[in-house]
C-alpha cells in the first residue's frame, strides 16, 4: 500500500462562521451542496451590489420569531426512513454567533462526563489530512491546500475537538474496549429510543441546574435558555424534539447526556456500587454500553440509567438491550470479521503491495477469470449471510467501502515505483472488476454513505483511464453507464422510495458523477428525462440535482424549464424565503444557476423580492444583481466543481 503521510494545516478559532460549514448540515446530502459558498460570501459579505446585498440580508433576517426547516428523509433499510432537516440559513448563521459568544461554555458542559466517548473539549485549532507522499500522482492534485485555509474551511471536519472517538466502531477496535473486557465479565449495550425526537428542549437548562432554578428563570438570557431558544426557532418553535442532523444537535443532546451520566454514577455510588470498581459504562450519543462483574449489577446499572433518562423525558427502548458474557462478540462484530477475511483472500487473488525504497504501492496481479472470482465472492459473502441468518445489508456498506479503498490505493498506487514494469492490462481489469463488485453490492443494498464511495471509485477510476488509459475509458464509461443504468432501474421498480416518502439520494450520487464520466452518452440522458417523469412532486434536492445533471445543456431546455417553474411553485407554496428553509435554499441556489436564463431569473427575483418585503426594481436592476448573485455560488457550484476534491472533503467531514 502506498506511504501516506499527515498534512496539518491551522484553522483560525477566531474565525466563528467556519460553524456554518461544519456542524449545521445533515451528512446525508447530494455531493454537489454543502456550505462552501454560504460561508465564503458571509465571510466576504457578497453580494455588493445594492439590490443583490439588500435580498440577501433581507433573507437571512427572520421576519419571524422562527423559521422552518426543509425536512426531508432518507431510507435507513429495506422498511424504514430516517427523517432529518436542513436548517434555515439564518438559523445556520445563528448557530455561528452563538458558538462564538458561548463556545468555551458548550465545552465546559458538554465535556463533564467520565463515560462519554464523543464529547466537545475545546475549539478545534488545526485539522489533519492523510495524503500521498509522491507529488507525482496527477489524481490528488486537487487536495487540500494548506496555504489557502483561511479563505476556505471545508476540510475541518468539526468546530470543536473532541475527546476521544469520531466513529462508534472506533470504540470496538480500541485498546480501551480490550481493557474494559478484560476487567469485566458482562457487556450490555442500551439504545435511547428516538432519542432526537424525544428531547424536550428545556431540559437543557435542567442540565446545566437544578430544575426548580430552571422552572423559576424561563426568561433568563443566559446559556442555556439561548441554546433552548435556538434549538426552537430553527425547528419550527418546536419544543418537544430537536432537528435531526446536524452537529448542533448532538452537542445539545451531548449536554443533557453528560448529566445523565453524572446523576446515574451519583445514584448509584449512594447505593455503595462503585464506578470503575463495580462497573463501567461508556456512552456514545444515545448509546450505552455498560460494563459489570455480574448480571445482577448490570441490571442495577441499567435502572439506574433509565431512571435518570426519564426525568429528562427520555426512555430505552428495551428491544434492543443485549447482553451478553465474556467473550464480548455480538453477531454483527462475527458477520464482519468473516466478511473481512473473505475480502482479503479475495483482494489478495488480484492485488498485492509492492515496495520501492521509501514508496509503497497497491499493484495489480494477473486476472485469469474474472467473473469466476466475482461469482466465488458473491458465493463465499452469501454463505456467510446464510450461516448468520442476515441479509446483505449487514455486509454491504463494509463491502462497497473496501473496494472502493483498494480503488483509491490502486490508482494512488499507478506511476510511483521507478523499478516496476507498469501492465496497463493488468490495471485495466483490476480496475473493472472492483467496479463491478462495487455495483453489485451496492445495487442490492443503496444507502447513502455507501454513494459516496461509489461515486469516488466511479470518478477516480475514470481519471485513472483518461490520463493513462485513454483509448480504454469508453469501455469504462459504457459499462458505468450500465450497471448505472440496471442499479436505477432496480431502484425504481421497488417502491420504498415512494412510500417512505424519501428522496433518493442514494440515487443522486450515483448519477451525479455521470456528468464527469459520461456526460455525452445517450443512455445517460434517457435515464434523466425517464427519472424527471414526475418533476411536479420533486424537492430542493432533486431540482438542484436534475439541474446540475442538465448542465445547461440544449438538448435539456425543456427539462430545465420544468425544474425552474416547479422550483418557483415550491417557494410560492411555502412560508416564504425568510421563514423556510427549502425556499431559501431554492432561491439563492436557482438564481445562482446560469443553466435557467438570466431573463427568467430576474423575473423571478422581483417575485421573490416581493415576498421579502421588499420594492420591486426596474429589469435592468434585476438582471444586474442577478448576475452578480450567479457570481457567488450558494450551496450548489454549479460550473467549475471537482467531485473528487468534494467526496474527500465530506469524507473528512463525517461526523457521526
Amino acid at each position: 500500500m502506498r506511504k501516506r503521510v499527515i498534512a496539518k494545516g491551522n484553522v483560525r478559532r477566531a474565525d466563528y462562521l467556519r460553524a456554518v460549514v461544519t456542524d449545521t448540515l445533515p451528512e446525508e446530502v447530494p455531493i454537489i451542496f454543502s456550505n462552501d459558498g454560504f460561508y465564503s460570501n458571509l465571510s466576504q459579505r457578497v453580494p455588493h451590489s445594492a439590490e443583490a446585498a439588500l435580498f440577501v440580508e433581507t433573507l437571512l433576517t427572520p421576519e419571524r420569531s422562527y423559521t422552518k426547516p426543509y425536512r426531508y428523509s432518507v431510507l435507513k433499510d429495506a422498511w424504514s426512513a430516517r427523517g432529518l432537516s436542513l436548517i434555515h440559513p439564518s438559523a445556520q448563521q445563528a448557530t455561528a454567533e452563538f458558538y462564538e459568544k458561548y463556545d468555551s461554555l458548550i465545552c465546559y458542559y458538554g465535556g463533564r462526563s467520565e463515560a462519554s466517548l464523543r464529547a466537545p473539549v475545546k475549539v478545534g485549532s488545526t485539522f489533519f489530512v492523510k495524503g500521498p507522499a509522491s507529488g507525482r500522482n496527477q489524481l490528488r492534485r486537487s487536495g487540500i491546500d494548506t496555504v489557502t485555509i483561511e479563505n476556505s474551511v471545508s476540510n475541518p471536519a468539526s468546530y470543536f475537538a473532541y475527546n476521544k472517538i469520531s466513529r462508534a466502531h472506533e470504540f470496538f477496535d480500541s485498546n480501551e474496549y480490550l481493557h474494559l473486557e478484560k476487567k469485566y465479565q458482562f457487556f450490555r449495550s442500551l439504545d435511547v429510543s428516538k432519542c432526537f425526537g424525544s428531547i424536550y428542549t428545556h431540559t437543557l437548562y435542567w442540565a446545566v441546574s437544578d430544575v426548580q432554578t430552571a422552572k423559576d428563570s424561563t426568561n433568563s438570557a443566559g446559556f442555556a435558555n439561548e441554546f433552548d431558544r435556538l434549538m426552537q426557532s430553527m425547528n419550527y418553535n418546536e419544543t418537544n424534539g430537536i432537528c435531526v442532523g446536524p452537529e448542533i444537535s448532538r452537542i445539545f443532546a451531548e449536554i443533557i447526556f453528560a448529566e445523565i451520566d453524572r446523576r446515574v454514577i451519583r445514584s448509584l455510588s449512594q447505593r455503595d456500587i462503585s464506578f470503575r470498581t463495580d462497573y463501567e459504562f461508556r456512552r456514545y450519543v444515545d448509546d450505552y454500553y455498560v460494563f459489570a462483574q455480574d448480571e445482577i449489577t448490570a441490571d442495577r446499572v441499567t435502572a439506574a440509567i433509565q431512571t435518570n433518562l426519564k426525568e429528562f423525558n427520555l426512555h430505552l427502548n428495551e428491544a434492543k438491550t443485549v447482553t451478553i458474557s465474556r467473550p464480548f462478540s455480538t453477531k454483527k462484530s462475527r458477520i464482519i470479521a468473516e466478511t473481512n477475511a473473505v475480502l482479503t483472500k479475495f483482494f489478495g487473488r488480484f492485488l498485492e503491495e509492492r515496495s520501492d525504497g521509501d514508496e509503497a504501492a497497491l499493484i495489480p496481479k494477473m486476472i485469469m477469470r474474472a467473473d469466476a472470482l466475482i461469482r466465488s465472492l458473491v458465493s463465499d459473502i452469501k454463505a456467510i449471510c446464510t450461516v448468520h441468518q442476515t441479509g446483505y445489508d449487514t455486509v454491504s456498506d463494509y463491502i462497497v467501502s473496501a473496494a472502493s479503498k483498494r480503488m483509491t490505493e490502486l490508482s494512488d498506487g499507478f506511476g510511483i515505483l521507478e523499478n516496476y514494469e507498469y501492465d496497463k492490462e493488468k490495471y485495466i481489469a483490476s480496475s473493472m472488476m472492483l467496479i463491478e463488485v462495487i455495483y453489485f453490492f451496492y445495487t442490492v443494498n443503496p444507502t447513502v454513505r455507501s454513494s459516496l464511495n461509489v461515486a469516488r471509485a466511479t470518478i477516480t477510476s475514470t481519471r485513472l483511464f483518461r490520463e493513462n488509459f485513454p483509448d480504454r475509458l469508453a469501455h469504462l464509461s459504457e459499462s458505468i453507464v450500465r450497471w448505472t443504468l440496471d442499479l436505477a432501474k432496480s431502484i425504481r421498480r421497488n417502491s420504498r422510495h415512494k412510500d417512505l416518502t424519501a428522496v433518493p439520494v442514494e440515487v443522486l450520487n450515483i448519477l451525479i458523477p455521470m456528468r464527469e464520466i459520461a456526460a455525452s452518452e445517450p443512455l445517460v440522458d434517457e435515464l434523466i428525462d425517464s427519472m424527471c417523469s414526475t418533476v411536479d412532486s420533486f424537492d430542493y434536492f432533486e431540482i438542484v440535482s436534475f439541474l446540475f445533471l442538465s448542465g445547461g445543456r440544449v438538448k435539456h431546455r425543456a427539462l430545465i424549464r420544468e425544474l425552474f417553474d416547479r422550483a418557483k411553485m415550491v417557494v410560492a407554496n411555502g412560508l416564504g424565503p425568510r421563514t423556510d428553509s427549502q425556499s431559501a435554499h431554492l432561491a439563492l441556489d436557482i438564481l445562482s444557476c446560469p443553466y435557467v436564463p438570466l431573463q427568467r431569473r430576474a423575473s423571478w427575483f422581483n417575485i421573490l423580492r416581493s415576498q421579502c418585503q421588499l420594492p420591486g426594481i426596474s429589469a435592468v436592476e434585476a438582471r444586474n444583481a442577478v448576475t452578480e448573485i450567479e457570481a457567488h455560488p450558494w450551496f450548489v457550484r454549479w460550473a467549475t466543481i471537482d467531485l473528487l476534491s468534494i467526496l474527500r472533503k465530506k469524507e473528512l467531514s463525517a461526523v457521526y
